[in-house]
């Protein structure tokens, strides 16, 4: 599995990317997109499962990687392809997801301490000082483990169903890519908070689209990172047909 150095301007160019197998089957995607949002509510409104969420989303991003993959190279999509994603690569996914419901529950817990120990803080009195490092302390482990895990989960999905990695190998080699590709990672990472905003504006309606086309954006990014060889490719369209 080789890593290779991108542009900056990649970075906007995995969206156009994205947008074209967007395209390519629009109603199917947004039908997605709408099953993929539905689940998240669910598990958010669900007692005590907000951060299973951390799960859901590795698992349903390996899946609409492999029907991104199926829509490539055949131009058709089903929620068929997503589940047969989920399915034949279930054992690695769920191992990355676990990583990832331990970065949810470091947040969660750090977070709420962070917060605590300012409110602490703000309203003055005996032991400021050492509200202030409490303060400090939490914030800097929830950025790190927000950082970190956004980092190693990126492509890790991706890289488990296109280049059958372990978990393991998929973390690393996830952030090691937004490591050294930090141009093209950081418009990326602009590109997505605009498109969430335009969520937030359109009160969710434009989620349906924005949502399978980060899935889709980063299958492109992906690919275009981690590159396979022809007889993959070939391999992977025989497979799929």
């Amino acid at each position: 599995m080789q890593m290779r150095a991108v542009a900056a301007s990649r970075g906007s160019r995995w969206f156009a990317e994205g947008w074209a197998l967007f395209q390519q089957r629009p109603a199917m995607w947004i039908t997605l997109g709408l099953i993929d949002l539905l689940l998240t509510i669910l598990l958010y409104e669900l007692p005590y499962a907000s951060d299973l969420t951390a799960v859901f989303t590795v698992l349903w991003t390996g899946g609409m990687v492999s029907a991104a993959d199926h829509c490539r190279a055949t131009g058709s999509v089903r929620l068929a392809d997503v589940l047969r994603g989920i399915r034949e690569n279930f054992q690695p996914l769920f191992a990355a997801a676990v990583f990832g419901l331990l970065m949810a529950i470091v947040c969660d817990l750090t977070g709420d301490r962070a917060a605590s120990a300012m409110r602490l803080m703000a309203f003055g009195g005996a032991g400021a000082n050492t509200h202030s490092v409490l303060a400090l302390a939490a914030g800097a482990l929830y950025l790190t483990a927000a950082v970190v895990g956004t980092m190693a989960l990126w492509l890790a999905p991706a890289l488990i169903v296109l280049n059958g990695a372990s978990p393991a190998d998929a973390l690393r080699a996830s952030f090691a890519a937004s490591w050294r590709n930090g141009p093209a990672a950081l418009i990326y990472g602009l590109i997505i908070a605009g498109l969430l905003l335009a969520c937030v504006l359109t009160l969710g309606v434009a989620t349906l689209v924005v949502a399978p086309l980060v899935y889709l954006s980063t299958y492109a990014a992906s690919l275009d990172m981690f590159p396979r060889d022809p007889w993959h490719d070939r391999a992977g369209i025989d497979r799929q047909r």
